[in-house]
C-alpha cells in the first residue's frame, strides 16, 4: 500500500485520462430493442418466428381503432350490437361517410415508411369485394368480428402489418410515431395498440427512464453524502468512482461488440450501488482511524500524518473491498445459468463492471485519502449519536436475549418461506406500464370494444396443390380449436378455411378459395404461401388477462394441434406443426426468468459460500455468512407470494442481485469482528464491529435506499418494482447484518483468551 500512496497522484491522473478517452467510445454503445434478443438463435420458437416471417411476411400487427356513430349502412334506429345488426335483412355494407373516413385514414397510414401497404386490412374494401349476397356479407362480418368490427357494430379498426425494420429503411420509432401522429389528427377518440407498440414503448421507457433516473439518483446520493460528511471531497470521490466506472464499462462493452438490452439498462444503477457502498465503508473507516490517530497524539504539536492513515485504511480495507467485489460478481455471475440471452449478457456486463469498480478503487482512493496538507476528516453524520445508541442497544439485546432474538428471526423466516412457493407469473404485458399510460388506455380501448391485440399462430406444411380434402381437414382442425376455446371469450381464431367456406358453397373449398384469391390475393397470401407450401391459422388473444389463462391457453392449443396431426398420417408434415408468435414469446420470457431464478439462487449461494470460506479460511464463517443474506431474499420474495403480487421482469432477478449486494456489508462486518477478536473477547469484538462496520452498514444502506427509491418514479412498472424491492432487501440486509449475523457469530465463535487466540482469520487478497 505504501507504493499506492507514493504514486497516488499518477494513479489518479491515469484514471482521469482513461475516463476521458472512454467518454466518446461509451456514447456509441447501442440499445438492442428486439424482443427476439431475449432468446438464443437456436430457440425453437425463435426459429418458428423467423420462418413465419419468411413465409408470410411478418407477424407484427398494429391496430388503429375508433368508434363510429353509424359504421354500417342500416336504416332506422341503429342496432345495439353486431349480432342484432346481422339479423336485419339487408345487404350489409359500410356507411358511406364512415367508409370515406376509413379509406382516407388508410391512405395516410399506407404512405408511412415501414407499413406494408399491400397487407393493410380495413372493412369497407373487404365488404366491397365480397359477393353481393346477403349470407356471404354476414359471413364476412362474422369472420372479421374482433379485428375490423367490434361486437357493438360501431367500433372499427385498420390492421397494419409492419415491414421488418431492416427492409423498412426507417427506424421502428419513426414508423410508430407517424402512425400515432395520423391517429392523433383524427377528431374521434383513437387508440393505437398491438404487440409491436407495447414492445417499442417498453424499450423506450426503459432506455429513457434508465438514463434520467440514474442521473437523478446520483444527484440524490451526492446530496446525501454532502449531508453526511459535510465535505466536497467525500462526494467527488464516490461520484467520480461511479461515473468513471460506468463510462469505462460502457466503452469496453462497445469495443467487444456488445449491446445493451432491457435487462442491462439497470447497469448504471447497479454500478452506483457497488461504487457508493464500497466508498461508504472506506470513508467511514478512514474517519474512524483519523479520530483514533487524533486521540493518540492529543494536544501535541505533531502534524497529522495523512499518508500513514491512508496506508492503514487501504491496508485494512483492501481485502474486504476485494472480496465484496468478488462476491458481488459471483451474485451476478450466477445469472449465466439463465436461458434468456440478455440476462446472460447482463451477467457478464455486471461482472465486468464490478471488476472496473474494484480497479477504480485502487486508482482513486490513494489520492483521495492521502493528498492535501489540510485534509479534514469526514464530519459526523446528523443524528449519528442517536444511531450509535440504537446500535449499542441492538448489540446489547443480542448479547442479553439471544434465544428471544433467535426465535424472532426463525419465526420471521419460517413465516415468509412458504410464500416463496406461492409466487405467480405476470404475463399480462400491459401490466409493465402504469394505468395512466397511453399504451394501457389504447390497449383497453381496443380489447374492450374490438378484440384481442395479442397475435400468434399455428403453422404447418401443405401439399403442393391444395385439395378439397386437405382444406376440409384444416377446417376440422379450426373447428376443434374453436370448440376447445368456446368458453374462452379472450381468443379469436382466423383460418383460411373461413374464406374457403364462405357462401355460396356449391363450388367447393378450392374453387371458392381460388375466386377469393383473384379478388384479394394479399389477404390469402397472409394465410398461405404456395411456393413454400406453408399455411397458418392466426389467433388473436386478449393481452389483458391473467397469466394462468395465457399459459393454459397456449398449452391447450399446442396439445390440440399436436394430437390432431398425430392422428392424421395422411397430412404428412416435414416440419412438426407449431404454435408460436409474439404472444407466446412474451409469455415465455417471464416463465423462463422465474425458472432461472431458482437455479441462479442456488449457484449464487454455492459461489458465495465458497468465496466466504476462502476469504476467511473458515467453513464456519462461510456458512453463517449466508444466512443474513438469504434472510432478506426470503422475506421479500415470501412477502410477494403471500400478498399475491405476480413476478414480472423487474422482480424475477431480485434474488441473485440481492444476494450479491447485501453480502458486501456482511464481509465488512465479519472483517471488523475478526480484527477486533485478535485483541479482545467475543462480546467486546461484537461491540466494536457494531460501532464501526455496523455504522457504515447503516450509512451505505440508507444512501442506497435513497438512490433506489428514485426508480419508483419510473413509467415502466418493472423498474418501479425493482427499485422498491431492492430497497426492501437493503432494509432486510441491515436486520440480517446487525441482528442475525452477530447472533450467529456469538453462538459459533470459539471462546478463547485473546492472547492465545489463533491467528486472525481476516480475508486476504489472493
Amino acid at each position: 500500500m505504501k507504493t499506492l500512496i507514493l504514486l497516488r497522484n499518477y494513479l489518479l491522473l491515469a484514471a482521469v485520462i482513461a475516463v476521458l478517452v472512454s467518454i466518446p467510445i461509451s456514447g456509441r454503445l447501442e440499445f438492442d430493442q428486439r424482443i427476439e434478443s431475449f432468446f438464443a438463435d437456436d430457440n425453437p420458437d425463435i426459429r418458428i418466428l423467423h420462418r413465419s416471417r419468411l413465409d408470410f411476411g411478418g407477424d407484427e400487427f398494429v391496430v388503429v381503432a375508433w368508434t363510429e356513430d353509424r359504421l354500417l349502412s342500416i336504416g332506422g334506429p341503429y342496432p345495439p350490437s353486431l349480432a342484432a345488426a346481422l339479423e336485419i335483412d339487408v345487404l350489409h355494407r359500410v356507411d358511406s361517410n364512415a367508409a370515406l373516413r376509413i379509406r382516407s385514414i388508410t391512405k395516410q397510414l399506407n404512405q408511412i415508411p415501414g407499413v406494408n401497404a399491400e397487407k393493410t386490412q380495413q372493412l369497407p374494401d373487404l365488404l366491397d369485394i365480397a359477393l353481393k349476397f346477403k349470407p356471404n356479407r354476414r359471413a364476412v362480418l362474422r369472420l372479421f368480428e374482433g379485428t375490423l368490427i367490434g361486437r357493438d357494430a360501431r367500433t372499427t379498426g385498420i390492421v397494419l402489418e409492419l415491414m421488418p425494420e431492416a427492409e423498412a429503411g426507417v427506424s421502428r420509432a419513426e414508423t410508430l410515431a407517424r402512425i400515432r401522429a395520423v391517429a392523433k389528427s383524427m377528431s374521434a377518440d383513437v387508440a393505437v395498440a398491438g404487440e409491436p407498440v407495447q414492445v417499442f414503448d417498453m424499450f423506450r421507457l426503459v432506455e429513457e427512464d434508465g438514463q434520467i433516473l440514474f442521473l437523478v439518483s446520483l444527484a440524490i446520493l451526492s446530496t446525501v453524502l454532502v449531508a453526511m460528511f459535510s465535505s466536497l471531497r467525500w462526494v467527488l470521490a464516490p461520484v467520480g468512482l461511479v461515473l468513471g466506472s460506468v463510462v469505462v464499462t460502457r466503452a469496453i462493452l462497445y469495443l467487444v461488440g456488445a449491446q445493451l438490452s432491457m435487462v442491462s439498462s439497470m447497469l448504471n444503477s447497479l454500478v452506483t450501488v457497488i461504487g457508493i457502498a464500497t466508498s461508504m465503508h472506506v470513508i467511514v473507516h478512514y474517519r474512524d482511524l483519523r479520530r483514533s490517530f487524533a486521540l493518540r497524539i492529543g494536544d501535541s504539536e505533531q502534524p497529522p500524518d495523512f499518508p500513514a492513515v491512508a496506508r492503514q485504511t487501504l491496508s485494512e480495507m483492501a481485502a474486504p473491498i476485494f472480496w465484496t467485489c468478488v462476491t458481488t460478481a459471483v451474485g451476478f455471475g450466477s445469472l449465466l445459468v439463465s436461458q434468456i440471452t440478455p440476462v446472460r449478457s447482463f451477467s457478464v456486463m455486471m461482472c465486468l463492471a464490478t471488476g472496473v469498480v474494484l480497479l477504480g478503487c485502487f486508482f482513486i482512493f490513494p489520492a483521495t485519502l492521502g493528498s492535501g496538507s489540510r485534509l479534514k476528516p469526514p464530519a459526523s453524520v446528523p443524528m449519528e449519536r442517536w444511531l450509535d445508541r440504537v446500535l449499542q442497544l441492538t448489540c446489547r439485546v443480542v448479547e442479553q436475549k439471544p434465544r428471544l432474538t433467535g426465535l424472532i428471526c426463525v419465526t420471521l423466516f419460517a413465516a415468509a418461506l412458504p410464500g416463496v412457493f406461492r409466487l405467480t407469473i405476470e404475463t399480462d404485458f400491459s401490466r409493465n406500464f402504469k394505468e395512466s399510460s397511453s399504451i394501457v388506455q389504447s390497449l383497453r380501448f381496443v380489447e374492450s370494444r374490438l378484440g384481442g391485440a395479442g397475435s400468434w399462430e399455428v403453422s404447418f406444411d401443405t401439399p403442393e396443390n391444395l385439395t378439397d380434402d386437405f382444406l376440409n381437414a384444416i377446417k376440422e382442425l379450426t373447428e376443434e380449436l374453436r370448440e376447445l376455446t368456446t368458453a374462452d371469450d379472450s381468443i379469436r381464431i382466423l383460418s383460411l378455411t373461413d374464406v374457403s367456406s364462405l357462401p355460396p358453397r356449391f363450388l367447393g373449398p378450392v374453387k371458392t378459395l381460388e375466386k377469393a384469391t383473384r379478388k384479394q390475393p394479399r389477404l390469402i397470401e397472409s394465410f398461405h404461401n404456395q411456393n413454400n407450401r406453408r399455411m397458418r391459422i392466426v389467433l388473436r388473444s386478449v393481452e389483458q388477462q391473467s397469466s394462468e389463462n395465457k399459459i393454459a391457453q397456449i398449452a391447450k392449443i399446442r396439445t390440440c394441434v399436436r394430437e390432431f396431426f398425430a392422428g392424421r398420417p395422411e397430412l404428412s408434415q416435414a416440419t412438426p406443426p407449431a404454435a408460436s408468435g409474439l404472444f407466446v414469446l412474451l409469455a415465455e420470457v417471464i416463465q423462463s426468468l422465474l425458472a432461472d431464478q431458482l437455479r441462479a439462487f442456488i449457484v449464487a449461494t454455492a459461489g458465495i459460500l465458497a468465496c466466504m470460506t476462502i476469504a476467511f479460511r473458515s467453513i464456519r464463517i462461510g456458512v453463517i455468512s449466508l444466512l443474513p443474506n438469504i434472510f432478506p431474499v426470503a422475506m421479500v420474495m415470501g412477502t410477494l407470494g403471500w400478498i399475491g403480487m405476480p413476478v414480472n421482469i423487474g422482480t424475477a432477478m431480485i434474488t441473485s442481485v440481492s444476494m450479491g449486494l447485501t453480502v458486501d456489508s456482511t464481509i465488512h462486518y465479519i472483517t471488523a469482528f475478526e480484527r477486533a477478536r485478535r485483541k479482545t473477547s467475543v462480546t467486546a469484538a461484537l461491540q466494536i464491529a457494531h460501532a464501526g462496520a455496523g455504522r457504515a452498514v447503516v450509512f451505505a444502506s440508507l444512501a442506497l435506499i435513497a438512490g433506489f427509491l428514485v426508480l419508483t418514479a419510473s413509467r415502466f412498472v418493472p423498474l418501479v418494482y425493482f427499485g422498491a424491492l431492492l430497497s426492501l432487501s437493503m432494509i432486510g440486509g441491515i436486520f440480517g447484518d446487525l441482528v442475525l449475523l452477530p447472533l450467529l457469530l456469538r453462538w459459533t465463535t470459539p471462546v478463547s483468551s485473546p492472547d492465545i487466540d489463533v491467528p486472525a482469520k481476516t480475508p486476504d487478497v489472493v
